[in-house]
């Protein structure tokens, strides 16, 4: 047996911090902004940054009432010291995973100690959809950040009655009501009266510093939804809070809906490898629900879960402001175990394996039903990464011990998610149909789109696209300009009639069922686009 020495207490919290520094944003530019979040709210910011604007966001010099302006504020800002291009997009998104990982590691170390806090960053680290997550040009990176920063300090404060965790808390929470709306007062306000009922701390809910608390966070989110109201005379208001909060809540919207068992099921595949920790965790009792801390965890993640479960519209990114509370806990559940002499680590590697070779098979199947990414067809093996990581571990067991072979397993996946998110997405995201259509379309000259289009060619082209909503419209410009260039989606083609167009370009969607094509007016010998 080797000497049961620990690694993270001789390299220290640094390596750690450096990984995740590194596996953040480390080729961070090299995908194209083609996924439609991403692109059209990269776009969005480009477009309040060229027009100064701060109260509206705009997309195709349209009013976008989709989502509040916080990450778009932080995109301005990264625009200005990188540039307009993916990387400035993201960057801040990066930052914000970055200082997840170090504020939950930091408020564990403070309140439960040193080994549950490695262990709790551990599993955010190796988490690939945490990683992914944060990679991405899109408001919930800022939502978690802030979230989690919000109620930790509110939990500071609660233990140690100091006036900073209060403000710190307030300016947290209104800045995520400013990523994502009313929903992080919602879930943080459900689990804050959830933990002091059960642990009966009544004081703190009629405490005129917790009224305060409550009005600060308003005053400070308030200004700019009353702003963009009056801006936009109330359509924001509708647009966002009815329809994509209420009716996203009360059904399935855009073909996203499911059981309510899909958002367990997210949360646990998306804090793998760890996650399978949890069951053991909780059958020996390895997490202590008394501490405070764990149980406040413990209260959000049950609420996130369940609210979401109850949602009609389900995304995986959904429950993911409870990441960092059940990382708390399947932490301090792993710190726990590692001293439990029963405990026998071959009944989570097992299923670990099994798991791993499961995904391995699915993504193999899911690129060979996938046409568009024939050239890529390699990339499922990098699912024999973990596999064989895990079967290390099962050989090694009895030679180097239970932590250790826990440091082989988060090694194996470490390079997983290198290999994953830095080589095997951009790979397939190079396969999209905006980068392929790219070379057919002149920067210069003005593009037309026919009803529905992919955003990302706003991005890269940087200049408003003519949308054409019917087919009156569209018969004249081509009548008028026979060779404009129309970017549409495949199927809103066929009800055309006697408008003969001409195939530039069409290539399908990665993943999805739209085609998207390029057309002008100039018709072929055979006139009308083929079927």
């Amino acid at each position: 047996m080797l000497e049961k020495t620990d690694p993270l207490k001789r390299a220290g919290m640094p390596l750690l911090f450096l990984t995740a520094a590194f596996m953040l944003l480390f080729n961070l530019g090299t995908p194209p902004l083609y996924i439609l979040d991403e692109a059209k709210n990269a776009q969005a910011a480009r477009e309040m940054l060229e027009q100064d604007e701060w109260v509206v966001p705009t997309f195709n010099a349209e009013p976008r009432l989709h989502k509040p302006p916080l990450h778009y504020y932080f995109m301005r800002v990264s625009y200005a010291m990188f540039g307009v291009n993916a990387f400035g997009a993201r960057f801040f998104s990066a930052v914000m995973g970055w200082l997840t990982i170090w504020i939950t590691w930091y408020f564990v170390r403070r309140f439960i100690g040193k080994r549950p806090a490695c262990w709790t960053a551990m599993t955010l680290l190796l988490a690939t959809h945490f990683v992914f997550e944060f990679r991405l040009a899109v408001p919930d990176p800022y939502l978690i950040f802030f979230f989690t920063a919000g109620m930790l300090c509110f939990y500071a404060y609660a233990i140690e009655k100091r006036i900073k965790w209060l403000l710190l808390s307030a300016i947290a929470m209104a800045l995520a009501v400013l990523a994502k709306g009313p929903v992080a007062l919602l879930l943080g306000g459900g689990a804050v009266l959830c933990w002091t009922l059960v642990g009966k701390r009544f004081a703190i809910l009629w405490s005129w510093k917790t009224l305060g608390y409550g009005l600060l966070i308003l005053a400070l989110a308030l200004p700019w939804y009353i702003a963009v109201h009056r801006a936009t005379e109330g359509a924001f208001t509708r647009e966002f809070l009815f329809t994509h909060n209420l009716e996203r809540f009360g059904k399935p919207m855009e073909g996203h809906g499911g059981s309510p068992l899909l958002i367990p099921l997210f949360v646990f595949v998306g804090l793998l490898p760890m996650a399978v920790f949890l069951p053991s965790a909780f059958r020996r009792r390895a997490v202590d629900h008394r501490n405070p801390l764990v149980l406040l965890s413990a209260c959000v993640a049950i609420l996130t879960i369940l609210f979401f479960s109850l949602s009609g519209t389900k995304l995986p990114n959904y429950p993911m402001p409870c990441y960092p509370f059940v990382a708390i806990i399947i932490g301090t559940g792993i710190s726990s175990l590692l001293h439990v002499k029963t405990f026998d680590v071959r009944y989570v590697l097992w299923p670990l394996l099994v798991i791993f070779a499961g995904l391995f098979g699915a993504a193999h199947i899911a690129l060979s039903v996938e046409q568009t990414l024939i050239g890529v067809r390699f990339l499922p093996l990098i699912f024999l990464i973990p596999v064989i990581a895990v079967a290390l571990g099962l050989f090694l067991l009895h030679r180097i011990g239970v932590k250790f072979v826990l440091y082989v397993l988060a090694g194996g996946y470490i390079v997983f998610n290198l290999v994953a998110i830095q080589v095997a997405y951009p790979a397939i995201c190079r396969q999209n149909p905006v980068t392929k259509m790219a070379p057919f379309l002149d920067p210069d000259e003005q593009l037309y789109a026919y009803k529905l289009y992919n955003p990302a060619f706003n991005f890269y082209l940087n200049k408003p696209i003519i949308v054409l909503h019917d087919e009156v419209a569209l018969q004249e410009l081509l009548s008028r300009s026979p060779q404009a260039k129309v970017i549409a989606r495949a199927r809103e083609l066929e009800a055309l009639t006697g408008i003969p167009i001409k195939l530039l370009a069409k290539e399908k969607d990665l993943f999805e069922p739209p085609v998207s094509v390029i057309f002008s007016g100039m018709a072929d010998t055979g006139g009308q686009i083929a079927r």
